[in-house]
């Protein structure tokens, strides 16, 4: 099996899956950022006209970080912001981090640099280059709104498809000035924008290993660009 496959199997309790098997995998870390506001509406609605409290099924796995508008730059921004701070402590999530700059960061920096993200974790998160954190070995991925609300109510995702792999072999040095940003734009334009939709790029070779985990965050970062 692929990395991914072994992930996925773990996540759903089998033996062994294969590209193209649709499953319900666990989830270990669900992240938004400020359009968790819109998750908590689209959450929210699941449980009407049912006697259950919304609840988000386990507060140790979700985390919410303010970073792509930072301060708010309009009421609109400061009142959903508000809202997502309300929640938060009403539903005991842990995994906050506001504006302030001691608790504060980009969601992508801010996941690995407090160790949320572990090698075989399914990570999810309402932003596209949730891919990011697939360079710490876990399979991870963008969803919408929606799509988290669900997984705040049940721990898992619904209908994921098992992606096939494309096994990418990156050997030799870099050059003075050449980095992993470099080493994906070139992969990109080999394989193309389109190149890698619905799919999974397994990076292996001596030049990956020699990479630190900033230059592998950069390529699981620009992956999603593939596709």
């Amino acid at each position: 099996m692929t990395v991914v496959e072994k992930i996925l199997a773990r996540a759903t309790g089998r033996p062994s899956v294969k590209a193209g098997d649709v499953l319900e995998p666990k989830v270990d870390l669900a992240m938004s950022h400020e359009n968790a506001a819109l998750v908590i509406n689209q959450f929210r609605e699941i449980y009407q006209g049912t006697p259950l409290p919304p609840r988000i099924w386990d507060a140790r796995r979700v985390a919410v970080i303010f970073d792509h508008r930072v301060p708010a730059e309009s009421p609109k921004t400061a009142s959903n912001q508000k809202k997502v701070r309300e929640f938060i402590g009403a539903q005991g999530v842990g995994k906050f981090h506001d504006i302030r700059g001691d608790v504060g960061g980009i969601c992508h920096q801010v996941l690995p640099e407090n160790g949320y993200v572990r090698p075989g974790y399914v990570v999810v998160g309402t932003d596209s280059h949730t891919t990011s954190h697939g360079a710490l070995g876990a399979f991870a991925f963008g969803i919408g709104a929606t799509e988290m609300a669900s997984v705040w109510a049940l721990g898992t995702v619904l209908n994921v498809e098992v992606p096939p792999t494309i096994k990418v072999i990156v050997k030799g040095r870099f050059r003075k000035f050449v980095g992993a940003k470099d080493l994906i734009l070139h992969i990109i334009g080999r394989i193309s924008a389109q190149g890698a939709n619905f799919k999974v790029l397994e990076f292996h070779g001596e030049t990956i290993r020699r990479l630190p985990t900033s230059g592998r965050l950069v390529l699981c970062n620009m992956s999603v660009e593939a596709g």
